[in-house]
């Protein structure tokens, strides 16, 4: 099953968990745990980016559009990929 989810994320453009789920047919807490042994075994890794801003909200032009959620990504490692291309 981690192979099946690392081949996922390498096919995907955006990660979706729910999205993953329902392609391999299996829950969102196999695919959580999943994740979490992949980022252990060096398969994966995560890269959570906040926003940075120098500007104060309340003078901003942009903060009724503006989320400033942190972004997560995921990465395949190059150990990944070399498992991926076994």
């Amino acid at each position: 099953m981690l192979k099946e989810l690392l081949v996922v994320i390498k096919e995907s453009n955006y990660i979706s968990k729910s999205k993953i789920s329902k392609k391999l047919k299996i829950s969102e807490e196999l695919i959580e745990e999943g994740f979490e042994q992949l980022i252990r075994m060096g398969y994966i890794k995560e890269d959570v980016r906040g926003i940075k801003c120098d500007v104060g909200c309340k003078s901003c032009p942009h903060s009724k559009s503006c989320d400033k959620m942190p972004i997560k990504t995921i990465m395949i490692t190059e150990k990944g990929e070399r498992l991926l291309a076994k």
